[in-house]
């Protein structure tokens, strides 16, 4: 058995990525997990069992989706391809000298709690090791969820993480069930590339354009001021209908909900391939027989391969029993703090309206602050701990989130932003500020 050390993160995608950054500047001790033979994560498309497609790309901007201090180059177009990002990802591991810590080809195969409040990590060959501190960065997109419905389909049925390229549609009469913003990107490649292209969704969306007056969307949402929540969707709704019009004219469904109380659609692509009659929208799947599918609205149609695009169960096979769980989603304080387990940590799960890298940076600045308390036993460890145990902080910034399994957990990154300063102020724990790891 190797001696006991101070850290493990699992993962080396964005967030693990991320976390070693933040470790490695405090000089903190650590080893990362990777069960690839590079980093990336899910962006790299020959790691086995990634989500990504050959022409997927960010729904966020380079200008705000980057990591901070670490600007993606000016040359990436507005909406870097997974290519880019990937590139991104490993000059962010090669700038900060990080995978001279990573441990690649090993698969965690279980983490157990030990007497001595250590956690005993094995790998699939057999290694083991003992740790002071677990951060589970392995990421919420590597375990599909599949629905059933009523009857058997007799034609080709996959999920769409198996989905790589458009040549497989090629001749063939797709459907694509999903409302999220993979769904939308397969469904109007198959529109270009199928025999015949159906797009089933079992509620609306707000389709939102990637680009506004010129801009790229999130950058014009956020160039303006921060207004109340309700003014703040009243304001964006009106501006959407004067860039867009009725999405119902192009023959998508109506949004049963409020704009930004569900992730939005971000695809400029889908209204001119149903205007065209490139791709049909279709309710909610009812039943099958034979290679027909019959939707809630008593129509049906016949295909011949149905991908679905309906999600991941955000899982944590190697440790899960020491988490408590909520429509497949791990519960824990600020979505990083177990609290059960004063040194088990998660981070990536997280979902929001906002880039994911910025907060990663401020979350690990949070966690750091955090272990550096506890290791050097500060107070403020424990008064930390405290509130981990007994608060549970509202972060929805006052959107009404749909009730659905996907949105358990979400946040208002504005909301939760300001959280964090506001618990590190308290502590006397310096928050992260640009320029940190400059």
């Amino acid at each position: 058995m190797n001696p006991k050390q101070n850290i493990a993160i699992i993962g080396a995608g964005p967030a693990g990525l991320a976390m070693a950054r933040a470790l490695k500047h405090e000089k903190i001790p650590f080893v990362i997990y990777e069960k690839h033979s590079g980093v990336g994560g899910i962006w790299d498309i020959d790691n086995p069992g990634t989500p990504m497609y050959e022409s997927a790309h960010f729904i966020s901007s380079k200008t705000l989706s980057g990591f901070p201090d670490f600007p993606m180059p000016d040359h990436f177009p507005d909406y870097p391809k997974r290519q880019q990002i990937l590139e991104y990802l490993k000059s962010f591991a090669d700038h900060y000298a990080l995978s001279q810590h990573i441990r690649f080809d090993q698969t965690i195969k279980n983490i157990e709690k030990q007497a001595d409040n250590t956690w005993l990590l094995t790998t699939q060959n057999g290694e083991k090791a003992q740790y002071d501190f677990i951060i589970c960065a392995s990421g919420p997109l590597w375990h599909p969820n599949t629905p059933t419905y009523r009857g058997n389909f007799e034609g080709e049925v996959r999920h769409a993480n198996t989905y790589k390229k458009a040549e497989e549609l090629i001749n063939k009469r797709v459907l694509v069930v999903g409302g999220g913003n993979s769904a939308v990107d397969i469904a109007t490649e198959a529109a270009t590339y199928a025999a015949e292209a159906h797009l089933s969704m079992r509620r609306g969306y707000y389709f939102i354009p990637k680009h506004i007056f010129g801009q790229p969307t999130d950058v014009f949402a956020h160039a303006g001021p921060k207004l109340p929540t309700k003014l703040n969707q009243w304001v964006l709704k009106k501006l959407l209908r004067m860039v867009v019009g009725d999405q119902t004219k192009f023959g998508l469904p109506k949004p049963d909900h409020e704009l930004m109380e569900s992730h939005p659609i971000l695809n400029s692509q889908i209204m001119h391939h149903t205007s065209h009659g490139n791709l049909k929208v279709k309710p909610d799947v009812d039943y099958f027989e034979g290679k027909t599918v019959f939707f809630k609205d008593n129509t049906s149609i016949e295909v011949d391969l149905i991908l679905y695009a309906t999600g991941y169960n955000q899982q944590i096979p190697y440790m899960s029993n020491y988490f408590d769980w909520q429509d497949e989603r791990p519960q824990l304080f600020l979505n990083i703090f177990n609290r059960k387990y004063d040194n088990l940590f998660v981070l990536g799960f997280m979902e929001t309206n906002s880039a994911a890298y910025e907060l990663f940076t401020e979350q690990d600045k949070l966690l750091v602050n955090y272990i550096k308390a506890k290791i050097t036993s500060n107070e403020s460890a424990k008064s930390f701990r405290e509130k981990v145990i007994t608060e549970f902080p509202d972060m929805t910034g006052g959107i009404k989130f749909l009730k659905t399994a996907r949105n358990t957990g979400y946040v208002d990154s504005d909301t939760y932003r300001a959280y964090l300063l506001k618990i590190q102020k308290q502590l006397g724990w310096t928050p992260y500020k640009k320029g940190f790891y400059s």
